[in-house]
């Protein structure tokens, strides 16, 4: 997949284009993005992805220092690609190319600039500022001369898949709903970092990771069984996602600590990424380390039993 970051001097031969931001590129995008890899095929020509960033809440609203994403610009660009989509375009999103009616919008970019053949847009997609109704945009593509579809909605297991939706779930902890819609595993990337050691002198070493994307969104406080993929290798684990209360109080810092299954190396500094798989229980706050201590091996039995029935272990 060709990767752009501007449609100047954009070749593709008799551009088959969507256009969104794909946050998550759930199962409902994932149907989108392989009708225009058929259309695509169907028309001999290419498959055009166009999507912004930074995101346009980040751009427009006050409220944009709360939002987080489900996937980062990395982890997007290779799901689109695995679909196999031909290029994709990553436009700046400015308050400038906000303020671009639709009809402009459509006149400069794709018909001057990209020479689209053929649009093919979701059922609740808005275009340009103004927002126009499905009938203008039938209009200007019957004016212009582009083929137009209207994709969706899509139904999953009796839900249309959103990336709100989803959002709302992780947020919740409910990271297994969240799985369905996403077709796969919710995951967090980061790197391994040194802690207080406590867990390894309790009996239960743990991976304190510190995210590579501020951004990405964390799912609710609680222990998850979770899946680990480090140094070419994938483990079981479990994770503790909050501030600690037993050993730090009611303010400790939020962490995310993963102790791995069959895994006792120290490896700090290396890359890391955990999907999460199913919660198991909210952070608790324990009179003491001992009974934290009997809660974890609770926990350990309870998590194996989710992995061995996921075929994670």
């Amino acid at each position: 997949m060709k990767i752009k970051s501007s449609i100047e001097g954009l070749k593709a031969s008799r551009p088959v284009l969507t256009m969104g931001m794909f946050d998550g590129v759930h199962k409902g995008h994932v149907s989108l993005l392989s009708q225009l890899v058929e259309k695509a095929k169907e028309v001999n020509g290419e498959s055009v992805v166009l999507t912004f960033w930074p995101h346009p809440r980040l751009v427009l609203r006050q409220d944009s220092g709360q939002l987080r994403f489900l996937t980062t610009l990395e982890e997007k660009t290779k799901l689109i690609s695995e679909i196999g989509v031909d290029q994709l375009v990553i436009l700046p999103f400015t308050r400038e190319f906000a303020g671009l009616s639709a009809s402009r919008f459509i006149r400069e970019y794709l018909i001057d600039k990209i020479r689209v053949n053929h649009l093919l847009v979701g059922y609740n997609h808005r275009f340009g500022h103004d927002g126009i109704s499905r009938d203008k945009l039938n209009e200007l593509a019957q004016n212009y001369g582009f083929g137009l579809d209207f994709f969706g909605p899509v139904n999953v297991l009796g839900m249309n898949p959103s990336s709100t939706a989803i959002r709302n779930y992780i947020s919740d902890g409910d990271v297994w709903e969240a799985s369905r819609l996403l077709g796969r595993f919710y995951g967090l990337q980061g790197r391994i970092v040194s802690g207080r050691r406590l867990g390894r002198e309790i009996g239960f070493p743990t991976a304190n990771i510190e995210m590579d994307d501020p951004l990405k969104l964390v799912p609710h406080d609680g222990v998850y069984a979770c899946k680990v993929h480090l140094l070419g290798k994938t483990f079981g684990g479990m994770i503790n996602i909050g501030g600690r209360p037993t050993i730090e109080g009611e303010t400790g810092h939020r962490s995310l600590e993963v102790h791995i299954f069959y895994f006792n190396k120290e490896v700090y500094s290396e890359e890391i990424t955990v999907e999460f798989i199913k919660r198991t229980r909210p952070e608790i706050k324990f009179p003491s380390l001992e009974a934290l201590k009997e809660r974890l091996s609770l926990d350990e039995r309870e998590v194996k039993d989710i992995l061995k029935k996921e075929g994670v272990i």
